[in-house]
């Protein structure tokens, strides 16, 4: 059992280090979309690394699971976690993600924009596949 919250970056990563690419420069289109891809690729690596060595195939429960209490007062949860339905939808979501933006041609209206809302949406993807919890699946 691995207790590294391994969902939880995956969900994350993306919209906060993308939250970054509004600090570029206006005129930046090459050096945003190059740090956009770079971040997918890692993300996409990432993924790769963690279910190849944690995830068992041949176990048919949710796996990798995290339980954390998010909203005391509403007594919300955020609970991820993954099985084999879910396997295959998260890693398509971060191949297609990077193979989009690699594919996207260059922005040249508000790129800035456009990038980040690519991450978010990885990200809100891979929330969504992963979520274990009703109003956590709504928000996502």
């Amino acid at each position: 059992m691995n207790s590294f919250p391994w969902l939880t970056i995956f969900v994350v990563l993306p919209i906060s280090v993308g939250s970054l690419i509004f600090l570029f420069p206006h005129g930046g289109n090459k050096v945003i979309k190059w740090y956009t891809i770079c971040i997918c690729a890692f993300e996409l690596l990432l993924m790769n690394y963690m279910f190849s060595y944690y995830f068992q195939l041949d176990d048919p429960l949710i796996q990798l699971t995290e339980d954390y209490k998010w909203i005391q007062f509403f007594d919300c949860y955020w609970r991820l976690g993954i099985d084999g339905f879910s396997l295959g939808p998260i890693l398509l979501t971060g191949f297609i993600t990077t193979l989009s933006t690699l594919a996207a041609q260059p922005i040249t209206r508000d790129s800035r924009l456009f990038h980040f809302l690519m991450l978010a949406m990885s990200s809100g993807q891979i929330g969504l596949f992963s979520s274990q919890d009703l109003l956590l699946f709504f928000i996502m």
